[in-house]
């Protein structure tokens, strides 16, 4: 009798370890699929934000092709609530179009985003109101006669939007 119970105990014990082996190797195996799924989340994201501001920009830039439309300017702007406002400079690639009355779409790069202000060019300029185009840390514009260069750059990623205008500057 004291053989079957021993029998007993050690199968019961087998399948209790069998179990405990398949709930440690599930659990790895749902760590790791994690692990990857969060690292292929990132890279779509940041081929995305590439994809979008390179797209945005040229499109903005498509539309409003005419003579004396583009200009690369640093801009003075203002930040903060009224009353304590403070002056910032801020890079940006500014196209003005005339409505019967002068209006600006200013693309620029301010607090990690690119953002699109528009707005009458007569009103003052307020960079962290601007609506937030996508992911960005910095922008750089040249215009070289119909040539228009713009760097932007989003974390360690690069990106190079050359366009070649219709109409001179």
């Amino acid at each position: 009798m004291k053989k079957k119970l021993s029998s007993h105990a050690v199968s019961g014990l087998f399948v209790f370890l069998l179990l405990g082996v398949f709930a440690v190797f599930s659990t790895v195996m749902v760590l790791l699929g994690v692990k990857a799924y969060r690292g292929a989340v990132e890279r779509t994201e940041a081929h995305n934000a590439s994809r979008i501001s390179s797209a945005y920009i040229r499109s903005m830039l498509r539309a409003d092709d005419e003579a004396g439309a583009f200009s690369v300017e640093s801009c003075e702007g203002l930040v903060g609530d009224p009353g304590s406002e403070e002056t910032v400079s801020v890079n940006s690639l500014t196209l003005r179009n005339d409505y019967g009355e002068e209006y600006i779409t200013r693309i620029y790069v301010y607090d990690g985003s690119l953002r699109e202000w528009f707005t009458r060019a007569s009103e003052p300029f307020h960079p962290d109101r601007g609506e937030v185009v996508c992911p960005a840390d910095e922008l750089t514009a040249e215009l070289t006669g119909s040539l228009l260069t713009v760097h932007l750059r989003t974390g360690d990623q690069t990106q190079d939007v050359l366009l070649s205008l219709r109409t001179k500057a």
